[in-house]
């Protein structure tokens, strides 16, 4: 009997691995920074080739209120727009590291498509079916994260004031963070400016 559990094991160890040598979804990510203000959206593009179960993302990041309390939405690119498909504020079950106020998803089954997740600080949540429509916070006067009463912190502890994330996506085949506009802005400015020079020098030339 010890001989067949241990050959059991072996053969089931030997399954584990051959899966994950043909599995072309095992990629995992992980993207990190930090937001400035209340009301900034963190974005977050992945996609899958083909339908896909067990696909996970996860915030690791409040780490006990030293950092603002996430919360997430899920969307499916449709077009030019995302379509609203889930929003989390806290679900410290999905990943390792999690705290009581992070925020996640487990999906037993996910189509093969254009995806984004959105990240912002609870409860700036979306106002509408599709990512156009924008957040609760959107028309508010952007206010610094350390000096910001999120209203889900602790006034005894003052806490919750930290302006660091972390998401982890799991088992998706590529991901990408999606540019700030601003940084968007200044990325074509430059761009555009580079060509200018690069015009002018011809011209001389």
């Amino acid at each position: 009997m010890k001989t067949f559990t241990s050959t059991l094991v072996a053969l089931s160890a030997a399954a584990l691995l051959t899966t994950a040598a043909f599995d072309t979804r095992a990629a995992d990510f992980t993207f990190s920074g930090d937001i400035t203000f209340h009301n900034d959206i963190v974005q977050i593009d992945f996609t899958l080739d083909t339908a896909a179960s067990g696909v996970r993302i996860w915030t690791d990041s409040w780490l006990s209120g030293l950092n603002f309390d996430p919360t997430a939405a899920l969307w499916r690119g449709t077009g030019s727009d995302f379509a609203l498909l889930a929003t989390v504020d806290d679900d410290d079950t999905v990943g390792p590291g999690q705290g009581y106020y992070d925020a996640g998803f487990h999906l037993d089954t996910l189509a093969a498509g254009h995806y984004r997740v959105t990240l912002a600080a609870a409860v700036n949540a979306p106002v509408g079916a599709w990512l156009s429509q924008g957040f609760a916070y959107d028309g508010e006067t952007p206010i610094p994260v350390a000096l910001w009463n999120q209203p889900t912190y602790d006034p005894n502890a003052n806490d919750q004031k930290g302006s660091f994330w972390r998401i982890h996506l799991s088992s998706v085949d590529t991901a990408s963070a999606v540019p700030e506009a601003g940084s968007a802005w200044l990325l074509l400015a430059g761009i555009g400016a580079l060509c200018a020079a690069r015009g002018r020098r011809n011209a001389s030339a």
